[in-house]
């Protein structure tokens, strides 16, 4: 009897000696590292990774704070100013791109002048992408131009021989866009331009409604809209069907387009000239910003940083060890 219960004390022990590698081979791998510790990191459904942040500004970097807003349904994720609402999850900053929304069409005043606000071309982090973006017009015998200073970025005129948008009927003519009632043109944001093709920093987005030929005063009825979107935005048939039916059901339409993002720290964006013949970061820069371990920064048009994880790594390179192998 007392054999028998050695062997079952010796077979426990054996059966404890292996169990350990087993369980640590199965060991799950370490949680991702999204942002700043004690900082929420979620907007709903919505990923919210450092350098953006919610709540203190410790959680998130100069220009990155965003906003929940709990009390919608499903919670809203906005951004800066509140104007722009950010409409896909940011998950990883693995690139630097950032679908966001607005609502309604630029407002211009009786002059037909606007901007592009949501606190873009303040000098902080957004900006419009080289490509990517439209200008969308919809409108009588007007012309819509986009610039930033004196460089145009887009422009496009849109004539109405009877004086009014009826050009917008069911079916696919009204997805056209072709310069009946409406115009659109792709948004080129090139900055080596200037003296010397030196980079012209893009400092704000402004909008100039220009009438002209018959009809303009026919905008009471049959008022100009004028939109920044993403590309082929307004082919799809809810937008160009919602316009046509009504032009000012404009003010309450949710318009989406695109905005590139970088880290700018000082005078990060001073060197026009250092930019222009390295796209490396100094090495100062590149370890104040990237602050995980195996990373690699590189400039972004603006002069800025952008921060990634090296081949073989991925994370956040943004946090301390957010870049796991």
């Amino acid at each position: 009897m007392a054999h028998h219960t050695t062997f079952i004390f010796s077979a426990a022990a054996a059966l404890l000696l292996i169990l350990p590698p087993l369980s640590a081979g199965a060991a799950a791998a370490p949680a991702p590292v999204i942002g700043m510790p004690g900082c929420e990191t979620r907007c709903g459904d919505m990923i919210v990774p450092y350098p953006f942040g919610m709540g203190s500004s410790y959680c998130y970097l100069p220009g990155f704070n965003l906003t929940c807003d709990w009390l919608s349904d499903p919670p809203r994720l906005l951004l800066g100013d509140g104007t722009l609402q950010v409409a896909e999850d940011i998950g990883y900053p693995s690139d630097a791109t950032l679908a966001v929304v607005y609502a309604g069409n630029i407002q211009t005043d009786g002059n037909g002048h606007g901007r592009l606000g949501g606190g873009l071309g303040d000098g902080g982090p957004y900006a419009l992408p080289p490509a990517g973006n439209q200008l969308v017009l919809v409108g009588c015998n007007v012309r819509a131009t986009l610039r930033s200073g004196n460089l145009t970025l887009s422009s496009c005129s849109s004539f109405c021989h009877d004086g009014r948008t009826s050009y917008m009927k069911s079916g696919k003519s009204s997805l056209l866009c072709s310069g009946m009632g409406c115009c659109q043109a792709p948004i080129v944001v090139n900055r080596e331009v200037g003296a010397g093709g030196k980079l012209v920093p893009i400092t704000s987005y402004d909008v100039e409604l220009e009438s002209f030929g018959r009809n303009r005063s026919d905008g009471r009825r049959w008022p100009a809209r004028v939109f920044v979107a993403k590309k082929g935005w307004f082919t799809t048939w809810s937008a160009s069907k919602q316009l046509s039916s009504d032009l000012r059901a404009a003010v309450d339409m949710e318009v989406p387009f695109w905005l590139n993002w970088e880290v700018v720290d000082g005078d990060a964006t001073g060197d026009t000239d250092q930019l222009q013949r390295s796209k490396e970061c100094p090495r100062d820069a590149a370890g104040g910003i990237c602050k995980s371990n195996h990373t690699r920064c590189t400039r972004g048009d603006r002069g800025g940083y952008l921060c990634f994880c090296k081949q073989g790594y991925q994370g956040n390179a943004y946090i301390t060890n957010g870049c796991q192998g």
